[in-house]
């Protein structure tokens, strides 16, 4: 079970690098897709709301009105996009602080000092991920990116701690 954790952890790491390897245009590709499949979901509830309510513009009102939605609509897609790359960085280390955390528990080490080693270890990676980052062409290396990879291994090593002290720990006394 030890190598396992500690291979799942090396993989996701891995994973992790590949990619932020992914040049600028592939990078951009992969979150465009997440960003479409929101706004379709978004649309299909906003067509089903539509059905529901009887409205009525007028002729001449909705020439203005679409001009408006396709500026306001392609704001929201950069914010959306924003958004999804933002949330992929934290996802992605939560996912890392989960498997740091386990690959430890796994060795019985556990307790306060070990937080600060399961931070530092996520702290480290992803500076050393921008750093790789700032070669890789149609990419950059972003300070913010850091801090969000950060909250992230914040927000998995709090998962992780409540399900094993919480949960584990109260179902085995």
């Amino acid at each position: 079970m030890k190598k396992i954790v500690i291979l799942l952890c090396l993989f996701w790491m891995g994973f992790i690098f590949y990619m932020s390897g992914n040049n600028g245009t592939i990078s951009h590709e992969q979150s465009t897709k997440v960003v479409n499949i929101i706004e379709n979901a978004q649309r299909n509830q906003e067509k089903s709301q539509a059905e529901n309510k009887d409205k009525a513009v007028s002729s001449s009102d909705s020439s203005q009105v679409n001009k408006n939605s396709i500026n306001v609509k392609q704001e929201e897609a950069s914010n959306l996009d924003h958004i999804v790359r933002k949330n992929a960085h934290a996802f992605m280390y939560m996912v890392l602080a989960i498997l740091v955390c386990g690959a430890l528990f796994s060795y019985n080490k556990s307790g306060k000092g070990m937080i600060i080693y399961i931070l530092f270890i996520c702290l480290f990676y992803a500076v050393t991920d921008e750093f790789h980052q700032s070669f890789i062409p149609g990419r950059t290396s972003l300070v913010s990116d850091i801090l969000v990879d950060f909250m992230g291994a914040m927000i998995g090593l709090g998962l992780f701690y409540f399900s094993y002290y919480k949960i584990y720990k109260r179902n085995r006394l």
